[in-house]
């Protein structure tokens, strides 16, 4: 039962340590994962999730495909549930549930059951309702994350999935070694600058403080593999700050959004190495003109200034989600306190029971 008495702020700085235990024990949270694949021929995933959960399917999707060389749907929870899903083949389904009470990822799960599909759960609660409902657990241990906004558990999410698709590739030698070893030295590169970004991205909001907190509206603008990033970092900003957020892909934003674009509206751009950078950048110089509120957030040194965030980020092609997720789990928790908000506590704790959202 959650009494909602940690620190958003504490969880997002104990992500390193956490995550760098997921990856120690890749090889031993993979065996079940690796064992369907070796007993059968999986030709889709499913992946899914409802909130957070989704979002960090989005942010693995494209490397599942890479690495297992298998089709990968992400559907939003009730999509699958009411949608008539052509799965190819055997077809594997994950729900992700960190609480193991999300009643539309259980739902999900049953909807892949009634397919006979193969199902697995991934969470971090081992005797939570989620668990009746699948053929096998992933256990994300992450420890304890009492609070209402999650920070950590998304990251160990990540990173959990993109273990079971390394090691499970390795052992399908659908990567060769060199490539295996080459993606694990990127993502251990990247988990060891977490607490880094976390401190810099602290020392960027006090220099922006008096403009950040004022924000009633903001827009994330992003593209490529960090969509999922995209969405969680909007979900976030929203839950903890309580002010109209959201999020546009680089070339939607370019389909009938600038138009809302006043001195009013903040945007935050999540410039990672991309061909579509500098399209960002003209995007950015555009909007120049109609506020002055632009932030953006990237590891190109030329763009250094008080209000743009930049940092030395490892820039991996495949997991530079992990570290673009930080700074707007850090100022979504800066924000909300600036504003007088404790982001650790729902605004309704009776939120889930009274909608029947998750098992409680």
């Amino acid at each position: 039962m959650k009494t909602f008495l940690g620190d958003m702020h504490d969880y997002i700085y104990e992500s390193e340590k956490v995550a760098l235990k997921v990856f120690s024990n890749r090889k031993e949270l993979s065996s079940d994962f690796i064992n369907v694949f070796k007993t059968n021929e999986i030709e889709t995933i499913v992946l899914t999730g409802a909130g957070t959960s989704n979002y960090s399917a989005q942010g693995v999707r494209t490397f599942f495909e890479k690495v297992l060389k298998v089709s990968v749907l992400v559907p939003l929870t009730n999509h699958f549930i009411d949608g008539d899903y052509m799965v190819k083949g055997k077809g594997l389904f994950i729900g992700i549930s960190a609480t193991g009470s999300s009643a539309s990822t259980i739902n999900a799960l049953d909807k892949a059951n009634s397919l006979g599909m193969i199902t697995m759960a991934l969470t971090n609660e081992l005797e939570s309702e989620v668990v009746k409902h699948c053929d096998k657990t992933i256990f994300l241990d992450h420890g304890i994350e009492d609070v209402s906004p999650k920070s950590k558990s998304f990251i160990c999410e990540l990173v959990t999935l993109l273990c079971c698709a390394l090691e499970t590739a390795r052992e399908l030698k659908t990567i060769t070694n060199i490539e295996y070893e080459e993606y694990t030295a990127e993502l251990n590169k990247t988990i060891l600058n977490l607490t880094t970004i976390a401190i810099k991205s602290d020392e960027w909001f006090k220099r922006n403080e008096l403009d950040l907190k004022q924000c009633e509206r903001m827009i994330l603008v992003g593209y490529g593999k960090n969509y999922g990033i995209l969405q969680e970092g909007a979900l976030k900003i929203l839950e903890c700050g309580r002010f109209q957020t959201c999020f546009y892909e680089l070339e939607e934003f370019m389909h009938g959004i600038y138009h809302s674009i006043d001195e009013n509206c903040y945007l935050l751009y999540l410039g990672d190495k991309s061909k579509y950078y500098q399209r960002m950048i003209q995007l950015k110089n555009y909007l120049g003109e109609f506020t002055s509120h632009q932030y953006l957030i990237t590891s190109q040194m030329d763009e250094e200034t008080e209000k743009n965030l930049v940092i030395d980020f490892v820039e991996s092609e495949e997991f530079s989600m992990i570290e673009y997720i930080v700074p707007c789990q850090i100022l979504a928790y800066r924000i909300a306190i600036s504003k007088g908000i404790n982001p650790n506590k729902p605004s309704d704790p009776y939120f889930h029971k009274k909608m029947n959202s998750k098992f409680i």
